[in-house]
C-alpha cells in the first residue's frame, strides 16, 4: 500500500458519500461486539492502523452485489490453468466458498509495501481434508510444522509470504511467516498484546461494526495524509489529468477535509433494496467538527455545481446528510439496488 493510500480511501469514501443517498440518525453510543468480532480481535496484532471486516453471508444478501458471480461457484474471469487448480482445491476439499465463507477481519500495522496484513478468518473447514491436500498436491510448495499441537501450513519459498493456521474448527488465522501466525496462535491462548488492548481502536470497530455487513477503520489519517504532502506527491494531482479547475477545487477541499481527520471509519450494511452505510471522521485537536461538517457540505454544493454532473446524482446529491457532534462528522447514506448495479 502507498503513502498515498489513506488519502485515495477518504477521497472515494467521500465521493461515494456525496453521490448517495442520506437519511439523519442520532449519535449512538458504540454496541457490544459480535463473538465473531470479539475473537477476531483477540487474535490480530496490537498497534494496527487499519482493519477491516467483510461479511460474506451478508452480503451476498443483495442479489445487485454478488461477489462470486452466477450459480455454481464460477471463475469466469481466471484463466482456465487458475480456474482449474482452484476448482481441483473446492472439489477435494469440499470447500464452497458462497456457503461456507462467513467473515474476514484482516489488520494492518501501516501503510508501505513492507507491511505485511494479518487475518482471521471464519468458515466451515475440513482440517483433514485441507491438511491431505496440501500433502498430496502441494508437497514442493507447502511445508507443514507443529507448533502447540495445532498445524502451520507455510510457503517454502519466502517471497511468498503465506502462513495459514486453522486455530479452531472454524477460524483460519494467516500472515506473512510462521512466527507471526504462530504469535497470533498465542494471542488465542491469551498471551501477547492484541487489538483489544488498543481502546481508541476498538471504539471505532464498535461503532462501525454495530450490524454491518462490512466496515472499515484507519488511525492517524490526517498525519499519513500530511506526510505525503511532504513527500511532494500532493501538487502532482491538484490540476485532474485535463486541468480541469472546478475539479481541483473539489480534490483541494476533501484533501483539506482529510487533514483534519484524525481517525475514519466506514459502515456498509446490505439489504434487500439496497445498501446502508456511515462514515465516522473523528477530527484533531484543535480541529472543530463543525468546521470540517461545513467544509462537507460545501463540496456537496461544489459536485452539484459541476457542468459533468447528471441529473441522477444530481437528485441524489439532494439528499445527502452530514451531522456533527463534539469531535466527530457522520454521513448517513442509503443507495438503491439499481444504483448499486451501476457501480459493480
Amino acid at each position: 500500500m502507498k503513502s498515498y493510500a489513506v488519502r485515495s480511501f477518504l477521497l472515494v469514501l467521500l465521493v461515494s458519500a456525496v453521490g448517495l443517498a442520506g437519511c439523519e440518525s442520532q449519535f449512538e453510543p458504540p454496541a457490544a461486539l459480535t463473538l465473531q468480532t470479539k475473537s477476531a480481535v483477540e487474535v490480530l496484532p496490537a498497534g494496527a492502523r487499519y482493519v477491516g471486516m467483510m461479511n460474506f453471508q451478508a452480503l451476498q444478501r443483495n442479489a445487485a452485489f454478488d461477489l462470486f458471480g452466477q450459480e455454481p461457484f464460477s471463475f469466469e474471469k481466471m484463466n482456465d490453468e487458475a480456474g482449474a487448480r482452484v476448482q481441483d482445491f473446492l472439489d477435494a476439499t469440499g470447500f464452497d466458498p458462497r456457503q461456507d465463507l462467513r467473515e474476514i477481519y484482516v489488520a494492518m500495522p501501516a501503510a508501505g509495501p513492507d507491511e505485511k496484513p494479518s487475518l482471521v478468518a471464519y468458515a466451515n473447514f475440513d482440517r483433514e481434508r485441507l491438511a491431505a491436500y496440501l500433502a498430496e498436491n502441494l508437497p514442493d510448495a507447502f511445508e507443514t510444522v507443529d507448533y502447540k499441537g495445532v498445524s502451520i501450513h507455510h510457503a517454502r519459498e519466502d517471497d511468498h509470504g503465506v502462513a495459514f493456521a486453522v486455530a479452531t474448527e472454524n477460524m483460519v488465522v494467516a500472515a506473512a511467516d510462521v512466527a507471526s501466525v504462530e504469535a497470533m496462535l498465542d494471542r488465542l491462548a491469551d498471551q501477547g498484546a492484541a487489538l483489544k488492548d488498543d481502546a481508541e481502536t476498538m471504539r471505532l470497530i464498535a461503532l462501525a461494526s454495530s450490524g454491518s455487513s462490512a466496515w472499515f477503520v484507519a488511525r492517524d489519517v490526517g498525519q499519513e495524509m500530511l506526510r505525503s504532502e511532504h513527500g511532494g506527491e500532493h501538487g502532482e494531482r491538484h490540476g485532474g489529468e485535463h486541468g480541469d479547475a472546478h475539479a481541483a477545487d473539489v480534490e483541494r477541499d476533501m484533501e483539506q477535509i482529510g487533514q483534519a481527520v484524525r481517525d475514519a471509519a466506514f459502515a456498509l450494511t446490505m439489504q434487500q433494496d439496497g445498501a446502508e452505510g456511515t462514515f465516522f471522521l473523528t477530527t484533531r485537536e484543535g480541529v472543530a467538527a463543525s468546521d470540517v461538517a461545513d467544509l462537507t457540505r460545501g463540496v456537496v454544493a461544489a459536485m452539484k455545481a459541476s457542468p459533468d454532473v447528471d441529473k441522477d446524482r444530481l437528485q441524489l446529491l439532494d439528499r445527502v446528510r452530514v451531522r456533527s457532534e463534539g469531535d466527530e462528522v457522520r454521513v448517513n447514506f442509503f443507495v438503491d439496488n439499481a444504483t448499486l448495479s451501476s457501480l459493480r
